[in-house]
């Protein structure tokens, strides 16, 4: 059996966001393994067999951590400020 090609061109103006990406790849990934793979994907999904690349991520430059909580720093407030201030808020 012979090898078949599938020949495909990435266009202007519609895909950027592809050609970013091919671009940012680590040198070891293969682009015709990523083709081939999202073919898979897009064909026959994952059904009994899991996939070889995670394309997802890939290219995850910075994950956004929802439950983070970033703290700063203020003016230290003196207890009896802190209880009038406390005082005030519940109505005592």
């Amino acid at each position: 059996m012979g090898k078949k090609v599938i020949s495909a061109r990435l266009r202007d103006g519609k895909d950027e966001d592809l050609k970013e990406a091919l671009k940012k790849l680590p040198v070891y990934y293969d682009e015709s393994d990523i083709v081939r793979e999202a073919l898979r994907q897009f064909l026959f999904g994952h059904k009994g067999r899991k996939p070889e690349i995670l394309g997802s991520k890939v290219l995850i430059e910075e994950e956004i951590d929802t439950n983070r909580v970033e703290l700063e720093e203020v003016d230290c407030i003196s207890q009896l400020d802190l209880d009038k201030s406390l005082d005030e808020f519940i109505g005592a």
